[in-house]
């Protein structure tokens, strides 16, 4: 097929967020070729267009990395396809190999690839291109059959605790939470899939005497923790479920250590609230990463929701709790929710929808789609969002069923046929 194979050849070229530039060459050499009109805008987003197109595709040409990505090692089993230890990238790779498959094709539609949505979708918010079709279709949905027609909003928190050390002679333990399967921090957040850190916190907890020297865990700030780590010690010798001991030695242990375990295992990371209309995630927030240095800690946090002033509450909320142990705490990268809208573009999207998928029907999503974003620059357009089938992305788990792809790909065909 087409579009598998145009995605393979995508998953060739390095693109993680931050670090994309070989992936914007490809985009804009390759819609030249297409005879397609090329402009960019300096946050790195491409548009390229088409005279007389009345739809504009979206999606974001980097990927979260984790494992081996960006060397990918793609592997089929059972008409799905993944990455060997790897994200695959399908996330929104799949999007962007339809666009180009449509770019080869000749069709008349404008394409728009945004840059950095998987770090506080960057391109999105920084956007000049000037879009000017009426309709925006964005290719970033990953459950086949859902016309997507709303989407959390976000913010990332950072707090930063300052800490002091004491040297000392005591027993040293090394404590790992691994092999955990991670997970999207919106879309996965209510899978019961344990969080890394929270588990070495619990861990930790049963242990009131043990002493931190050092811990670290998590990947990215929109990703599930699969893994974390910490250096602990204590007076006496004890034993800890699954730690290796290091033996008797002189540490810079960190002073406080039981109240800076307690703040950890203490904070509620996952579901805050449930949407019983869209049955939904209403609101949420990722626990995502936390490092110690020689003289502080550092702790990510990712919430979401999809009413703006229960976003807001959250954010008020977790910077009060992490101020209340010492720590300095900030908030940046907030976006508004894209509040579920049943245009008639959408209701046009889903009619074609439900010629592959006869069961099709509107949804809304418990993550970051830029069309929120994009609508705040173009607040007429009228949107909407689909997608083939891609399980656990953000995580090594990731993959997308083949024969999806197809089925999706024809849909957006139809769509720009009959719009």
């Amino acid at each position: 097929m087409q579009v598998i194979d145009i995605f393979k050849k995508l998953c060739s070229i390095a693109h993680c967020s931050g670090g994309s530039e070989a992936m914007r060459s490809h985009l804009e050499a390759y819609a030249h070729r297409c005879d397609y009109v090329v402009s960019s805008d300096s946050a790195g987003n491409i548009l390229c267009s088409k005279e007389g197109a009345s739809v504009t595709l979206q999606a974001h040409y980097d990927m979260v990395c984790i494992g081996e990505a960006p060397h990918l090692e793609l592997e089929e089993e059972a008409g799905w396809l993944h990455a060997k230890a790897s994200t695959l990238g399908a996330d929104n790779g799949m999007g962007m190999a339809m666009m180009l498959a449509l770019m080869e094709e000749g069709h008349i539609v404008d394409l728009l690839f945004t840059a950095d949505e998987e770090i506080g979708l960057i391109g999105a918010r920084a956007l000049q291109v000037s879009l000017k079709t009426p309709y925006l279709l964005n290719l970033d949905s990953e459950e086949e059959g859902v016309v997507t027609i709303g989407c959390a909003g976000g913010v990332d928190i950072e707090a930063r605790l300052p800490i002091v050390r004491e040297s000392k002679e005591m027993y040293t333990h090394a404590v790992e939470i691994g092999g955990l399967p991670g997970g999207h921090s919106g879309v996965d957040i209510d899978r019961g899939i344990p969080n890394a850190i929270k588990e070495l916190a619990a861990l930790l907890a049963s242990h009131g005497n043990a002493a931190l020297v050092s811990i670290k865990g998590g990947e990215r700030r929109n990703a599930i923790a699969k893994h974390a780590t910490a250096i602990v010690a204590t007076q006496e010798s004890i034993a800890i479920e699954g730690a290796k001991a290091l033996g008797r030695q002189r540490v810079a242990v960190i002073e406080d250590s039981a109240a800076l375990i307690k703040m950890m295992d203490g904070f509620i990371h996952g579901v805050r609230a449930l949407d019983e209309t869209l049955d939904i995630v209403e609101t949420s927030i990722n626990l995502a990463m936390i490092e110690s240095s020689d003289d502080g800690l550092r702790i990510h946090l990712s919430a979401r929701s999809m009413e703006k002033e229960s976003l807001e509450a959250l954010q008020e909320e977790t910077m009060a709790y992490f101020s209340a142990y010492g720590c300095a705490v900030t908030a940046e990268g907030f976006y508004t929710p894209w509040r579920p809208e049943q245009t008639p573009f959408a209701q046009s999207v889903l009619d074609v929808t439900r010629g592959e998928f006869p069961e099709a029907t509107f949804g809304a999503i418990h993550a970051g789609l830029e069309c929120g974003i994009i609508k705040e620059h173009f607040p007429d357009m009228q949107m909407a969002s689909i997608g083939p089938n891609i399980l656990y992305p953000h995580s090594t788990r990731e993959k997308v069923e083949i024969a999806s792809v197809e089925r999706v790909y024809k849909s957006v065909k139809k769509i720009i046929e009959e719009v």
